[in-house]
């Protein structure tokens, strides 16, 4: 298995997908893995999609590609999260909207497991977080690594015994794994990032190394940011952009 990119949480904004897809290119890394919710928030859901589907070997389904499937008069959905499906809904075509529906909810890639939230409930996008749930996602890890997103925040827990569970926030920088214990990688967000971080977030793996480097790219807020209030959407799905929240 060659070293791997694994990208998340995308939420339409363009401008940080081809970013974050050069600087991918730099590091002369051809395999890539999404994890879900290519669509929400941001201006251009189907711009996003067709790179997806042109770039990554994988893809498991995210909650809001998940709702673009749905009549969202059947939930009840701040208007900040409505707004970006309603938009993604009427941008995607009919066999885009199919493409979506084929995706799993998880998979596994060579000696990794990607999904979108959590490995023991991944068909109700519960947040995962916690040692319990920590717990019971390990019980369904076959791999000895896995990767999810859906929180916009990067994180690694490591199984450490049947009841224990270490956390950490990873650094710009390699990170090597413990090869005799399972862990589980939140690999941030390349279009809405949520832990104070301005720059589109994916992470690499390299399996000869069994390490995990995260990678924080520039990009132009402000034009991703402009493409939001030009498209009629939530002035606050702009904003977070600056704030990295």
């Amino acid at each position: 298995m060659p070293k791997t990119a694994l990208i998340s949480d995308i939420h339409g904004n363009i401008d940080a997908l081809k970013s974050v897809l050069a600087d991918i290119d730099q590091q002369g890394i051809t395999e890539i893995l999404c994890l879900g919710d290519i669509v929400g928030y941001g201006a251009a859901p189907a711009e996003c999609l067709r790179l997806v589907r042109e770039r990554c070997k994988a893809t498991v389904i995210g909650n809001h590609d998940a709702y673009t499937l749905v009549n969202l008069n059947d939930y009840k959905i701040e208007r900040r999260v409505s707004a970006g499906i309603l938009h993604a809904q009427q941008a995607l075509t009919d066999e885009e909207k199919q493409w979506i529906r084929s995706l799993p909810l998880s998979a596994e890639v060579g000696a990794i497991t990607i999904v979108h939230a959590t490995l023991h409930m991944p068909d109700s996008f519960e947040y995962l977080k916690g040692r319990t749930d920590f717990l019971r996602h390990f019980e369904k890890q076959r791999t000895p690594v896995s990767f999810f997103g859906h929180t916009h925040k990067p994180e690694i827990a490591l199984l450490r015994g049947d009841l224990d569970v270490g956390f950490g926030i990873p650094g710009e920088g390699e990170v090597l794994l413990d090869r005799a214990r399972a862990c589980a990688i939140n690999v941030g967000s390349v279009g809405q990032p949520r832990d104070g971080s301005t720059g589109a977030t994916y992470g690499i793996y390299d399996p000869e190394q069994h390490s995990f480097t995260l990678r924080r790219v520039s990009y132009d807020i402000q034009k991703a940011a402009q493409r939001i209030l030009n498209a009629s959407l939530p002035e606050e799905n702009a904003l977070r952009l600056f704030k990295g929240a």
